[in-house]
């Protein structure tokens, strides 16, 4: 394991007990809004991976509208809480491993739609998991990438900032609305929908086509 895992798996370890709070108190509404679009692009013909879920918010909220859904993360805490929550809920239908986004253990062309929400932004390469999300979509297959733009102006890099400091997690590619979408193109995916999503911090609602 080399010192990228291992110090976002550190991280995350230490952030999962307060993962569905942070998520539930700060991006609440924005969730429910990229629930809701996500709605739209899915049918219970298709197979989903998400990459970076953790604790499983999106994955138990689509279940009954799938066929089957991967969930990964590099946290094993994060996946520990989210199968405990499968459990629980005696959801049959989704598979949570722990995997890193740069290095995907699938083959190619594996899954009809990947979901990479509020991941991106967090990391120093996206470029790489990116490449992997292209790998193992099929053709024609969906990337769905909600992702927060804190580059739209300076109340929001100074909000992103705050968050941060507050809860430990550090916004590492401060994109704007434009520039995340004009990063997706460059990395080889046809963007189909661009929605901005209201909230304490700008959501850019990215919908591509392989």
């Amino acid at each position: 394991m080399n010192n990228r895992q291992k110090n976002e798996r550190r991280f995350w370890d230490k952030f999962a007990a307060h993962y569905d709070s942070f998520v539930r108190n700060i991006f609440g509404k924005t969730y429910k809004s990229i629930l809701e679009n996500i709605d739209l692009e899915i049918n219970v013909n298709q197979t989903i991976l998400e990459i970076g879920t953790g604790t499983g918010i999106i994955p138990f909220a689509i279940s009954s509208k799938v066929s089957s859904i991967v969930a990964t993360d590099i946290s094993p805490d994060m996946i520990k809480i989210a199968a405990q929550k499968q459990a629980d809920l005696n959801i049959r239908n989704l598979d949570f491993q722990v995997q890193d986004s740069y290095n995907l253990a699938f083959p190619d062309k594996s899954f009809d739609v990947v979901i990479a929400s509020n991941l991106l932004h967090l990391l120093y390469e996206p470029e790489k998991p990116i490449a992997e999300v292209k790998r193992v979509l099929k053709d024609n297959g969906v990337f769905i990438a909600p992702t927060l733009c804190v580059g739209e102006n300076t109340r929001s890099k100074i909000i992103a900032t705050v968050i941060g400091s507050l809860s430990g997690f550090k916004v590492v590619n401060k994109w704007s609305f434009q520039d995340f979408k004009s990063m997706l193109t460059k990395n080889g995916f046809a963007v189909q929908k661009a929605l901005r999503i209201e909230g304490k911090l700008l959501t850019a609602y990215i919908v591509m086509k392989k």
